[in-house]
């Protein structure tokens, strides 16, 4: 390889196995999928239900259809601005129509899900 690779990568990648190896990857998998089903079950309960049929989904990567009257735009940037929380909408035909919420590492904390679930009945019932 004719480059030097960043270093600063190596390490990332080397802090990021030894958090896996300290919480135990079984640990860790049982985390992400409890904080995932907590989240899915809140996202039912403010008509936002997940958009990926049950046995198909992904704990750490949830996708969830906006309600009727749900501005995709107009939510995520309050949820920004007003809570310093970053989601992503949907690509190509599905532009405006979901959202994609990701629950890894140590993101994937009970009160990350909860902090969300609230800005969201707050910003959506507002509205």
């Amino acid at each position: 390889y004719h480059h030097t690779a960043p270093i600063s990568m190596n390490y990332a990648l080397r802090e990021a196995l030894r958090s896996v190896a300290e919480e135990g990857l079984e640990a860790r998998i049982a985390r992400h999928r409890a904080h995932a089903e907590l989240l899915w079950a809140g996202l039912e309960e403010l008509d936002l239900p997940p958009f990926v049929p049950l046995a198909y989904r992904n704990p750490t990567l949830t996708t969830c259809e906006l309600g009727p009257g749900v501005d995709d735009m107009t939510v995520r940037k309050r949820l920004l601005n007003e809570y310093n929380i970053e989601i992503a909408g949907g690509f190509g035909p599905l532009k405006g129509k979901i959202w994609r919420i990701g629950l890894m590492g140590h993101s994937s904390r009970r009160e990350n899900v909860a902090l969300l679930l609230a800005a969201l009945q707050a910003i959506t019932t507002a509205a």
